[in-house]
């Protein structure tokens, strides 16, 4: 089911865009390479790894809203992660896979 599919990413985030690092549950949007530029994802963080800011961090995120937006997005795919419209940082897609398989 789609339901539990979520994004293996790897993501940065910006120390001059944010006063404190994201944690489980953080809900920005996402602008993804490819896609609308006027269309923003609602993302959920599920689980991060972040410790600091300006370095890669590997985090699990699902779309908070939209489960059809999984099959639009591929490996290597770029994102913004933001804030209104601030980007406060950036991921890439490691790979779409079950979270009951992880």
């Amino acid at each position: 089911m789609e339901d539990n599919k979520v994004i293996l990413s790897e993501v940065f985030f910006y120390s001059n865009k944010r006063q404190y690092l994201p944690v489980v549950g953080y809900r920005p949007d996402a602008l993804f390479e490819g896609q609308n530029p006027d269309e923003y994802w609602g993302i959920t963080f599920m689980d991060c790894s972040i410790s600091e800011f300006d370095t890669w961090s590997t985090a699990k995120i699902k779309f908070t809203f939209q489960n059809s937006h999984y099959d639009q997005v591929k490996e290597g795919q770029m994102f913004q992660i933001m804030e209104g419209r601030n980007a406060v940082g950036v991921g890439k897609v490691i790979r779409v896979v079950n979270d009951k398989d992880q």
